[in-house]
């Protein structure tokens, strides 16, 4: 991505801050100290993220006032619901364009000191700062979704588990329970886990802790259900119809509910597809399914989740009988 002299641009860069300023590195900063493109500084950092370099927090700033009103760890700290500034006094509804994504030194003394920059706390949001700019320089399913070695090798453990050591249905469908609630949990934007209510246990209930208006995220919506089946012969024709009934007891007619995945050992009916399609004209409910190969296939291939959603989705939607993945138009 750099050629050497942009390494030592970086490194020169890093060696000049201390303080405070080692923990508040953003994409302006980089782009107008080393004269970079946004996107250039944007992909560097998240490459520095990766490497160990720096860690990475969110600052919230008021969309009034613009004052930093709090920095948080991770997106499911993020406000659910609209309150009022302390600064300004005025009611706000925070958005991805008042994140400010903020990057640290993990290990400011690898550098030489330098002068100390001041963090100015009533700036507005530079574009390029925010997360909503940071996701459309780098890609949404791969920001949301990077899983490390380490998981996904935890991830390829218990699929063995699952279609190699286990024997027994009941035991095959506990770890593949646990499988998808690990698995969709390595999202950044995803908590997990199976639920129980009044007439249905949930093998998986997924909340996406921050809704985004663009991407696969504007199609799952807020939450969404996951069924696991652990038939070891092709389903028959009511393979869909236990999610779809879930779904409705939960809300889909008043729209809290608008997407749905069954996971399933084995491939699902070779009429799933048209079924599924007919449902999303008809009632606006997406339902896709995934199996054990495609699974292992992600493992395997170290693929993206979300775009695996996002391939189904479209296979679904448009009733698509081509391999969107033969044609080139994903990879996962």
């Amino acid at each position: 991505m750099l050629k050497e002299p942009q390494i030592q641009q970086l490194n020169d860069y890093f060696a000049g801050l201390i303080g405070g300023a080692t923990e508040n590195i953003t994409v302006s900063k980089i782009s107008e100290a080393l004269n970079w493109e946004p996107s250039l500084a944007s992909k560097v950092l998240a490459g520095c993220k990766r490497l160990g370099i720096v860690s990475e927090t969110y600052g919230i700033r008021c969309p009034e006032c613009s004052t930093l009103i709090q920095r948080i760890e991770t997106l499911d700290q993020l406000p659910q619901s609209s309150f009022e500034c302390y600064a300004c006094g005025e009611e706000i509804t925070i958005t991805t364009q008042d994140i400010e994504v903020l990057f640290s030194l993990i290990n400011p003394m690898v550098f030489l000191s330098g002068q100390q920059e001041n963090e100015i706390l009533k700036t507005p949001v530079a574009q390029e700062n925010s997360l909503d700019g940071f996701l459309k320089l780098n890609g949404i399913n791969e920001y949301f979704f990077c899983p490390t070695e380490d998981e996904y090798e935890e991830l390829d453990k218990m699929y063995t588990r699952i279609f190699v050591t286990q024997k027994t249905k009941k035991d095959t469908g506990d770890t593949l329970e646990k499988l998808v609630i690990y698995m969709f949990g390595l999202c950044r934007a995803f908590r997990t886990n199976g639920i129980k209510t009044t007439t249905n246990q949930i093998d998986c209930y997924v909340r996406n802790s921050l809704f985004i208006p663009y991407g696969v995220f504007n199609t799952i919506g807020r939450r969404f259900v996951i069924e696991c089946k652990n038939e070891n012969k092709v389903p028959k024709g009511d393979y869909m119809s236990k999610l779809h009934s879930i779904i409705h007891l939960m809300g889909s007619d008043y729209g809290t509910i608008k997407f749905g995945i069954i996971v399933s050992k084995v491939r699902g009916p070779s009429t799933f597809r048209a079924l599924a399609n007919k449902v999303f004209l008809k009632e606006k409910l997406i339902i896709i399914s995934i199996n054990g190969k495609e699974i292992k296939n992600l493992i395997d291939c170290r693929g993206n989740l979300l775009e695996m959603i996002e391939r189904k989705i479209d296979e679904v939607t448009m009733d698509a009988t081509t391999d969107l993945v033969e044609a080139g138009l994903y990879n996962t």
